[in-house]
């Protein structure tokens, strides 16, 4: 549990910088009349990033009473979203997911050193969420800021847990000839309440990708 809280706080941090170079963009948006600040085409794209899990296995899990610990590494996540135009600076996405993270047994030897490895298999993620937030800034980069929720689904093995949560995502879009570049950093937070074969958490997964949109004609 303490590195899966190391992780999430390096993640945070990072995320952390970016929402205030994203935030004070999308206030000044409410103050000069840009092309950030207009509502954009309607979109559908395509993203791919990394996806880190920041939760621990149940006690019992996968041999793990004989000794050592289990760590979950973080995989490849892929994504395809519909983002859709509210009014003026306002935006709504849907958005769903898949990630696969690589579930390891590590063995220590007698002075707390890691002696061997184990894969044991994969962790599979799959999320359906849906976002409202805001954007702005300057063009032709434009920020912004969404939060929503939705399902999350992890099964290992035999065993699944299946719960709402909640997104949060912070965003940064560049247009191109017939679309737009994404960045985003994302944050999944869920309780799963101790359920097998996962203990509980909060904070279930973060993630960093990059896409391309196509956006429709008006």
């Amino acid at each position: 549990m303490e590195l899966s809280n190391v992780r999430l706080s390096s993640f945070l941090f990072q995320a952390t910088l970016l929402l205030l170079v994203v935030t004070p963009a999308v206030a000044q948006a409410q103050i000069t009349r840009d092309d950030c600040s207009t509502s954009a085409p309607a979109s559908a794209g395509v993203s791919v990033g990394r996806s880190s899990p920041y939760f621990d296995f149940s006690r019992g899990v996968a041999g793990s009473e004989a000794g050592g610990s289990l760590l979950v590494r973080d995989g490849i996540l892929l994504a395809g979203r519909t983002d859709l135009p509210i009014a003026g600076p306002w935006r709504a996405r849907i958005e769903g997911s898949t990630s696969g993270w690589r579930a390891e047994r590590l063995a220590y030897g007698p002075s707390g050193q890691v002696t061997a490895s184990d894969t044991l298999g994969d962790v599979a993620a799959r999320q359906l969420f849906a976002l409202v937030g805001r954007q702005g800034g300057r063009s032709p980069v434009c920020g912004y800021v969404l939060a929503g929720g939705g399902i999350y689904s992890l099964r290992y093995k035999d065993a699944g847990v299946r719960r709402p949560g909640v997104a949060l995502t912070a965003g940064l879009e560049i247009p191109t000839a017939h679309g737009a570049v994404q960045a985003d950093v994302q944050l999944h937070l869920i309780n799963t309440g101790a359920r097998y074969p996962i203990a509980s958490t909060d904070a279930l997964a973060a993630s960093v990708s990059v896409g391309w949109a196509y956006r429709f004609r008006r």
